[in-house]
């Protein structure tokens, strides 16, 4: 029986490990949490750091894997890119390119070199060496190298707390750098492409909704509306950046998400990642033009051509992540009078996970979806529906963060 290697364990490697089962792999998780979302589909979990490279690359040799993947994780990426080069499997691009696309200050200067349009910036490997005077405020600082958004800090002119949003970066990321660089005014808007023998095709857009709370400079989402209601011209736009990244970073056949910035004139790419998304990503886009995004993944490191048959939406679904104060968690809830105006909810925590108290993408408990055919309608269902909904640790005490969401 082959033999797969899962890197994280994650909601979206939950679908991707059932897939690799019905292609007839024996699947192995490796996920240093004791209890991942993922465990209860897999064949084996190992706890094992999917960021130590030598340690997945022994258990590949080990196990005689036939692949090693991770779909929706940049630093597992790479060291998915990096065992399968060491072992001959299949893999979508280099591990050369990978660590490119994974390293912010390496990606920046290739955009640089490349034309492709980015804010301007610059990196810092220490707090004396931050000094702001060629940017524009507002500024946005993030680790160099780190899951998520962890660290993500909007930073305005005179802010007190600007020297501590930059330590805290530079302590998170795992190669010690930081980008600092300027905040550019317009939607934010998530991007889902395909590369298909080298050309970029336009799969999915998004409207990424950001939390807004004591003006604390926090770059997290609450949720997205997708697709983002953006013209026909910003899309085609947008095609010709994806374009840009898969020439200059010698992408051929991957799915690839970028997040930019659309004013009306212009746009700028925050970052991008030769991968799907996390979260709901997979699951909205099947809905919206019933394709298997998760199968192009799996096609892209199986040295595969990924396939462009996919449908225009027409109509919009919002997704809403829940996050919950520190805590134990026990439950999500929807009241049964909502139930009916939702698509479908997910929950990502198992009973008895601690809960951290950083708003991140690490700490969402789980997430609803609703459709609609125009945004207003979709908001107000949206907003009903959040009334209704909260969050309990194991004792039964409330724990939703219900001050973060537009109500």
């Amino acid at each position: 029986m082959k033999t797969a290697i899962v890197l994280g364990g994650t909601f979206p490697h939950r679908e991707l490990i059932l897939k690799l089962k019905t292609k007839g792999y024996y699947t192995i998780l490796i996920d240093y949490y004791e209890n991942p979302i993922a465990k209860v589909v897999a064949d084996e979990h190992l706890r094992e750091s999917t960021l130590d490279r030598e340690k997945v690359l022994s258990i590949a040799r080990e196990r005689n894997a036939s692949l090693v993947i991770s779909t929706c994780i940049d630093q597992a990426n790479a060291i998915a890119c990096y065992v399968a080069e060491e072992l001959n499997l299949p893999h979508p691009y280099s591990y050369k390119t990978a660590v490119n696309v994974t390293d912010k200050v390496l990606m920046k200067e290739i955009m640089a070199v490349n034309s492709i349009p980015t804010a301007k910036y610059f990196y810092i490997n220490s707090i004396e060496h931050f000094h702001p005077e060629s940017l524009t405020y507002p500024i946005i600082v993030k680790p160099a190298d780190c899951n998520g958004s962890k660290g993500v800090r909007r930073i305005d002119k005179n802010d007190s707390n600007e020297q501590e949003y930059i330590k805290a970066a530079l302590a998170l990321s795992r190669n010690g750098y930081a980008i600092i660089e300027e905040f550019k005014e317009g939607k934010e808007v998530g991007v889902d492409c395909l590369i298909v023998n080298g050309k970029a095709h336009l799969l999915m857009t998004r409207e990424r909704r950001k939390i807004d709370i004591n003006n604390d400079g926090i770059q997290q989402i609450y949720g997205s509306y997708w697709p983002a209601p953006i013209s026909n011209k910003q899309q085609q736009n947008l095609c010709s950046v994806a374009q840009k990244i898969a020439d200059a970073f010698h992408l051929y056949n991957t799915p690839l998400m970028m997040q930019t910035i659309v004013s009306e004139n212009e746009i700028n790419v925050i970052e991008f990642a030769p991968r799907i998304g996390g979260g709901e990503n997979y699951h909205i886009i099947k809905i919206l033009t019933e394709y298997d995004i998760i199968e192009a993944a799996v096609n892209s490191f199986l040295g595969m051509e990924i396939s462009l048959d996919y449908k225009k939406p027409t109509f919009y679904i919002g997704d809403n992540y829940i996050y919950a104060r520190p805590s134990v968690f026990g439950a999500m809830r929807i009241n049964d009078e909502a139930k009916s105006l939702i698509e479908y909810a997910n929950i990502y925590r198992c009973a008895g996970s601690e809960i951290g108290k950083d708003i991140s993408s690490s700490n969402r408990v789980g997430v609803f979806c609703t459709k609609e055919y125009t945004i207003k309608d979709l908001q107000e269902k949206t907003n009903k529906v959040l009334k209704h909904t909260d969050v309990y640790d194991v004792s039964g005490n409330s724990i939703m963060r219900k001050d973060i969401y537009e109500l």
